[in-house]
């Protein structure tokens, strides 16, 4: 028996309307998601509805049926959507975590620059020259005018100076 589809639904519907919705809350107990899903069922039965045999089984049973299948999509979607949401919490994780390490990089490279500009000459400038600006130890010599074995001992005695003021100021590195 093909049944009409506006007016058949509609007395389908005001016939089992309560029923259906009983099976819905039977597998599902949130009463948002009941009417979410509801609302899904219905529609989905109005699309299947001109399908329905007696032949099949009873008009009940079928309608059930779509409820459960229905049920089950909508929750296989809510996980994707969950999985969705959590990977894009971890992505703001991240960016947290790389805004925080990008703010301990800028206090340690604020606290260096403070420590070197403290450094007696010419320690502070063989320091500038060789390691920040990659001078060889002979171009470093060169441009201060002093020997490559004084710029090598004065190297350290930076370098040591350097450790203990940081250290002083609990600067870890």
């Amino acid at each position: 028996m093909k049944l009409s589809q506006d007016h058949d639904f509609s007395l389908f519907y005001q016939k089992y309307k309560d029923a259906i919705y009983k099976v819905i809350r039977y597998l599902s107990g949130d009463p948002e998601e009941v009417e979410d899903i509801a609302q899904e069922v219905f529609l989905n039965l109005y699309r299947a509805f001109p399908n329905f045999s007696e032949e099949k089984g009873s008009f009940y049973t079928w309608a059930a049926v779509i409820a459960k299948n229905t049920y089950l999509t909508y929750r296989k979607n809510r996980k994707m959507e969950y999985a969705l949401e959590e990977n894009s919490s971890l992505e703001s994780l991240r960016v947290k975590d790389d805004f925080i390490q990008d703010l301990e990089t800028r206090i340690l490279e604020e606290e260096l620059r403070e420590v070197i500009s403290s450094l007696p000459e010419p320690e502070k400038s063989i320091i500038l020259l060789k390691e920040f600006n990659n001078y060889t130890l002979e171009k470093t010599s060169q441009a201060l005018n002093i020997s490559s074995r004084t710029v090598s001992r004065k190297l350290l005695r930076a370098l040591d100076l350097l450790r203990e003021e940081l250290e002083k100021r609990k600067v870890a590195l």
